[in-house]
């Protein structure tokens, strides 16, 4: 017995190939029946050359993952036959130094579904019990792929802890700055998102959140003339090379959380303005221990995303679908094997 599965063959290519479907458990591991997968930035970093994230060829990559359990090993303690899940990809070790501290999302030995090991861009995948999440059977599919990103963009959004009536830019219109912007506007702020995308920021405009191209106009233009001259209260740069943009924008006392990864960018910075404007800034990486919450806000409906899953595909026609990401023509697009 086959399924199709997009795998990482080799740089910067991705191949439609017929795999076996996982047949031995081990006895802490269950097989899940996938509902869905997410295309995420990190895929596309995967799939770059030269790759912006590590991977291991030959892996099916695929690590927003929203599935039914299939087969339980002999071990498994409380997953459920039938059970619908999501996966917390990262897995950790729980005895490194920073394990032990409680910062799980630096684990030193830590591996990753759908990167390092088998995901979910195919039907059927393996996976530790201790990696699933239980997710409602009410809420839609289109809301629940969300629920991995969300889990990371919560790391950010806990630490800025924005109030009503606060402004918030958000600097990069893909999925992770476009959850930002609709977690700070149930929050009661005003958001603004920049990017160089129509198509982006055209789905941002319908979420309610203003928007502005900066390929057409200044963006410190359009914040101190929405703040009146002050600046705003919370700028995420969701990229990974905006912080100086970043530091020009936010006003006295205002925060700064650094979420996108680009690691070729070294831009130049103005320090003096964190000393000046008496800035907190701080980088958000995954997030520990925020799952249940990303989970919770979903099933409470207090965000809905699943408007902005443009794209819905079957695993052969994903290399597609990834093309169209990376022109900026999709924002979000969800694999049904």
């Amino acid at each position: 017995m086959t399924m199709t599965a997009a795998v990482f063959a080799r740089q910067g290519i991705l191949e439609i190939q017929e795999r076996p479907i996982p047949e031995r458990l081990g006895a802490d591991e269950v097989l899940l029946e996938v509902e869905a997968a997410g295309v995420c930035g990190t895929d596309l970093h995967i799939l770059s050359d030269p790759p912006g994230h590590p991977a291991t060829p030959g892996v099916i990559l695929g690590h927003e993952i929203v599935a039914r359990v299939a087969q339980l090993g002999d071990g498994v303690r409380q997953a459920k036959f039938g059970q619908r899940v999501t996966v917390d990809a990262n897995l950790k070790c729980g005895l490194c130094r920073p394990c032990r501290r409680g910062k799980w999302n630096h684990c030193e030995n830590w591996t990753t579904i759908g990167i390092f090991q088998d995901g979910g861009f195919t039907r059927f995948v393996k996976v530790p019990e201790k990696a699933l999440q239980p997710i409602s059977d009410a809420l839609p599919l289109k809301d629940a792929i969300w629920t991995e990103l969300l889990s990371c963009v919560i790391g950010s959004t806990d630490q800025v802890a924005i109030q009503p009536g606060q402004v918030a830019v958000v600097i990069g219109a893909g999925p992770a700055g476009m959850l930002h912007g609709l977690m700070f506007k149930a929050a009661g702020a005003k958001v603004l998102v920049a990017d160089v995308s129509p198509f982006r920021l055209a789905l941002a405009q319908k979420e309610g959140l203003a928007s502005i191209n900066v390929r057409e106009s200044s963006l410190l233009d359009a914040v101190m003339s929405a703040t009146e001259d002050w600046g705003a209260d919370v700028v995420v740069d969701a990229v990974g090379n905006q912080f100086q943009t970043a530091l020009e924008i936010v006003g006295t006392g205002g925060t700064v959380s650094l979420f996108g990864m680009n690691s070729h960018a070294k831009p130049e910075l103005s320090q003096n303005l964190i000393t000046r404007k008496e800035l907190s800034v701080f980088g958000s990486y995954v997030g520990y221990n925020t799952f249940p919450r990303a989970i919770q806000v979903l099933e409470s409906r207090a965000i809905q995303p699943s408007s902005l899953i443009t794209h819905e595909v079957s695993v052969a026609h994903l290399p597609e679908a990834v093309a169209a990401a990376r022109r900026g023509e999709a924002m979000k697009v969800m694999v049904q094997p």
